[in-house]
């Protein structure tokens, strides 16, 4: 039985790994029968749209997390592919707020060992801001790499040659079994990616949970949903929609005004008359023209945020367009 090859894709809000993915679909989309799985925290996708057209399999995730609220998901979601004949690779992006340890258990199972080969884990990271990340989420952050077998030290063109080599030692401290590759916007080399070696961290979570599931019932088990202390990131989402044109220095000042608690912002508005997508990643925006389309709106992902404060901003940012 020939089986499917599966790549998963770990990495904080805004490091990269939409960029990654996009990358992997242009340069192998037609030479490969890939399929893509995107995990989007919160009720609306942004990725899935910008990953859209590709002429592959996309199955788009929402409202939850991969590695709790959607883990019945992501199992039906890669046997779906997997059953498809014209699909022998599948990319999984997982969001975010993803920790990888209940990832790793689905693929632990026996039907799912017989039928799937598990890539090595990679984890990009946002290398500019990694310390000040670090430090503010602690063991969650820390844990999406220390399960990884690769990772991209993004957005090295940001930094100082001294910060890097701080991060690089950090990384290496962490995890001293995984690959490390410093990157901008993902440039790395895709072959290492796709046909890199099986995942040696799943081996390494196999051997430390004794063959049982992550709900396994004979020990304990850390479960998570976003929203408490501990090793997992306190994450919350909403959307706003927006009708109409809205002032573009008005949103810039919005987001440079707007708490640290924000660490994620992404959507798509119209600037006089035309379509933009919008990327916001713990204080750096970016505004980019993109293709029309019917419906404009903003996600905000943080820690405790205050809608109210941003519904006002956003009103008064389209008033003043």
């Amino acid at each position: 039985m020939t089986k499917t090859r599966v790549d998963m894709l770990f990495g904080f809000l805004g490091s990269g790994k939409t960029t990654l993915a996009a990358r992997i679909l242009k340069e192998y989309g037609a030479k490969r029968r890939l399929a893509l799985i995107v995990n989007e925290f919160g009720d609306v996708g942004v990725d899935g749209e910008i990953l859209k057209g590709n002429d592959i399999d996309l199955i788009q995730l929402s409202s939850g997390c991969l590695c709790c609220t959607l883990k019945g998901s992501l199992e039906a979601a890669v046997i779906e592919l997997a059953d498809k004949t014209d699909v022998d690779h599948i990319i999984v992006e997982a969001t975010g707020v993803a920790e990888p340890e209940e990832m790793l258990s689905s693929f632990n199972e026996p039907e799912f060992k017989e039928r799937f080969d598990l890539g090595p884990l990679v984890t990009v990271v946002d290398s500019y801001k990694y310390l000040k990340i670090r430090e503010m989420l602690g063991p969650f952050y820390e844990a999406q790499i220390e399960k990884s077998d690769y990772v991209i030290l993004n957005k090295l063109d940001m930094g100082d040659a001294g910060t890097m080599e701080e991060v690089r030692a950090d990384i290496e401290d962490l995890n001293p079994d995984a690959l490390i590759r410093f990157a901008e916007r993902c440039d790395v080399d895709l072959e290492e990616v796709l046909d890199g070696r099986p995942s040696e961290a799943l081996e390494r979570w196999a051997e430390t949970h004794d063959g049982h599931d992550a709900h396994g019932h004979d020990q304990d088990h850390d479960h998570h949903d976003h929203h408490h202390g501990g090793r997992h990131a306190p994450a919350e989402s909403f959307v706003i929609d927006l009708d109409g044109d809205i002032d573009r220095a008005a949103l810039e000042a919005l987001y440079a005004e707007a708490p640290e608690r924000l660490w994620r912002s992404k959507g798509f508005v119209r600037i006089g008359g035309a379509a933009h997508l919008v990327q916001v990643a713990m204080g750096s925006v970016e505004i980019t023209p993109t293709e029309p389309r019917e419906r404009y709106y903003l996600v905000f992902i943080g820690d405790k945020l205050d809608r109210g404060w941003f519904e006002d901003r956003l009103a008064a940012a389209q008033g003043a367009a």
